[in-house]
């Protein structure tokens, strides 16, 4: 038996001693590895080992599959906070601020992160930051959060891409923008989600967007607004204090202009609103200090409370036979105006609706009203013609307050039916600074049995 051993070592000895020769007549130049347990110390300090498994890329294992994202997909090194969605998309909610990259300069949102495609960008995801000037949203983005890039002071630029369906509230808000294309996918925009935007300078909106309000409140540089697509309703204080606004091109079919939407557009000067326009909200024009003319479409049927307030300029104003009603202080110091034609279908003129209209020459009050309300046309002191319709059965106080230049009093009826007319509380109706003087008093003339006519209307 130890004969057979010692045989077989012999055997095993020359067998590996004519392989190691043959090795090395090959020209090969590679001595195959052997185990470790069994290489020679002189050939691992002379040769180099191949790579291990942990400094080479390794092939998926085919006996398990990791449901976690991986780390390869990673764009641009920052390491971005996301939820999934129920879809199996994600929605980026914020970045790691402690990475060695956090976004900078021109980001461009990924496609997909960690496996996953980017459908959206969540509520603060780059709240306040300072750093990024320009923005790139791909395609597959849908939704754009809340306060998402709230006051990112230096952002100038974006690319808002078709498929964006939604823009929360604030996204945009305290940005410096230089201009704004809306897409044509878009079917929301939340409330001031541009405003403040000090260096925006033209809008383009191309889709049937709906908005909430103040859209574009307080951006101070906005000079063009253009509808591509017809929208129904534009809201309130849409392009409030929007100073430098000068051009509007409405959308078709637009039916509403909500309240205040263009409060404190000190340069808008002309303004043609579609047929389509039914209803203009309060304070809507007030304090347009350039505006010289304005059409009102013949479907609205109430000019509501200081619709044009403050419109220093305005002298033209056409007023369809629709509107019934006159608000509050619509035309409240409008200093430029000299005339205006009411609608003989006009029912109603509420409290201070002239009120310092100091321009007003004269005016003829439609045949349906059946009062003059208080301060209606206190201060205006260039007033000097007025008829009045036999359908007045009430003056109320300080209708005529202050219209030291009123003159003559042209009635509808007769001299009894004017001898009825109720003065408020038996306060004066016209006032001067020389005295209390009623609108009956004798120094002004009255002419009974009259007709709108006889001033020109």
């Amino acid at each position: 038996m130890r004969l057979h051993l010692r045989t077989f070592y012999a055997l095993s000895v020359s067998a590996v001693i004519a392989a190691m020769f043959l090795t090395g007549c090959s020209g090969g130049g590679e001595v195959p590895e052997a185990p470790a347990d069994s290489m020679p110390s002189s050939a691992s300090s002379s040769t180099e080992a191949p790579a291990t498994s942990e400094s080479a890329p390794s092939a998926p294992s085919s006996e398990s599959t990791s449901s976690e994202p991986q780390e390869s997909e990673q764009t641009d090194g920052i390491k971005w906070m996301y939820s999934k969605n129920e879809d199996g998309t994600i929605t980026l909610k914020g970045y790691d601020k402690t990475a060695e990259k956090v976004p900078s300069g021109e980001l461009r949102i990924p496609e997909k992160y960690d496996g996953y495609v980017v459908s959206a960008i969540g509520y603060q995801c780059l709240y306040k930051n300072n750093d990024i000037e320009s923005l790139v949203i791909p395609n597959c983005v849908q939704s754009i959060g809340d306060q998402a890039f709230y006051q990112c002071t230096n952002l100038t630029s974006v690319v808002l891409p078709e498929g964006l369906k939604k823009i929360g509230t604030i996204a945009f808000k305290g940005t410096n923008l230089d201009e704004v294309t809306l897409p044509k996918s878009l079917a929301s925009v939340g409330s001031s989600a541009f405003e403040e935007n000090a260096s925006l300078s033209k809008v383009s909106i191309k889709g049937k967007t709906e908005f909430a309000g103040a859209t574009f409140r307080n951006c101070k540089n906005l000079g063009s607004v253009t509808f591509e697509n017809s929208i129904r309703s534009l809201p309130s204080e849409m392009f409030r204090n929007c100073e430098k606004l000068q051009n509007i091109v409405f959308p078709s079919e637009v039916k509403t202009l909500g309240n205040y939407i263009f409060y404190g557009c000190r340069l808008l000067e002309n303004i043609i609103l579609p047929d389509s326009v039914t209803d203009i909200g309060s304070y809507a024009f007030a304090c347009c200090t350039s505006l010289r003319s304005v059409v009102i479409p013949k479907g609205v049927t109430e000019v509501k409370d200081w619709t044009f307030q403050e419109c220093k300029n305005l002298s033209d104003v056409t007023i369809p036979e629709s509107v019934k009603i006159l608000g509050k202080g619509a035309f409240d110091s409008c200093s430029a105006l000299v005339t205006i034609k009411l609608p003989k279908s006009m029912s109603s003129i509420r409290e201070v609706a002239f009120w310092h209209c100091t321009a007003l020459v004269k005016i003829a009050l439609p045949e349906n009203i059946s009062e003059i309300s208080s301060q209606t046309f206190q201060f205006c002191n260039s007033l000097r013609d007025i008829y009045i319709p036999s359908s007045v059965k009430k003056i109320n106080s300080c209708a005529f307050d202050k219209c030291t230049s009123l003159s003559n009093v042209y009635f509808g009826g007769s001299e009894e039916t004017w001898n009825n007319i109720l003065i408020s509380d038996g306060r004066p109706s016209y006032d001067t600074y020389n005295g209390n003087k009623y609108l009956t008093n004798s120094f002004i003339k009255r002419y009974w049995n009259q007709t709108a006519t006889v001033i020109g209307y």
